[in-house]
């Protein structure tokens, strides 16, 4: 197992993408949970990764990132996001998701 991916499933957008997120995970790198992160609760509209063999845990984009890394349908967007600018201007918050970024 890659990471482990904590989302909150009483946000329809969050369930609609990680269920997108689970059939483009052919690999099976990514355990998704709906259950309190280690951090506490996930709010709708964001997402908690968890890197099982260190036990670094990601918020925000960095979370995005790992997720994509996982995945090799999102590979290259992963890569991308190593790019500041790039982190930047994805990582900014959005209207529509609670006043805060959607990040999955």
């Amino acid at each position: 197992m890659g990471i482990t991916l904590y989302y909150n499933a009483d946000c329809s957008d969050c369930a609609r993408l990680a269920s997108r997120t689970r059939k483009l995970d052919w690999l099976d790198r990514i355990e998704f949970s709906t259950v309190d992160s280690p951090i506490g609760p996930v709010p709708a509209g964001k997402i908690v990764v968890v890197e099982p063999k260190t036990q670094r845990t990601f918020t925000g984009i960095y979370a995005t990132r790992m997720t994509c890394l996982q995945v090799p349908a999102y590979v290259l967007a992963g890569l991308a996001l190593y790019i500041p600018p790039i982190r930047k201007f994805f990582g900014r918050k959005k209207p529509g998701c609670n006043g805060d970024a959607c990040e999955i």
